[in-house]
């Protein structure tokens, strides 16, 4: 039985890759900022409850440098 996967952050260039790539080694569930708000910590553990993942992979990043 393959590892359950939550992967977040599936818009950007490594989310792509790795959405792309992960399948090979686990059951993945992809979520963007649309299904997963990293500013809200009770999104955060919902998902986790919901999805039960042995592994958890952020390739969310925070790209707008100059309004960091």
């Amino acid at each position: 039985m393959k590892p359950a996967i939550l992967l977040i952050g599936t818009n950007g260039q490594v989310g792509r890759e790795l959405h792309r790539m992960l399948p090979r080694i686990g059951e993945v569930t992809a979520l963007d900022r649309a299904g997963l708000d990293l500013t809200q910590p009770d999104e955060i553990r919902r998902a986790i409850r919901t999805f039960h993942p042995a592994y958890i992979i952020n390739a969310a990043a925070y790209t707008a440098v100059d309004k960091a």
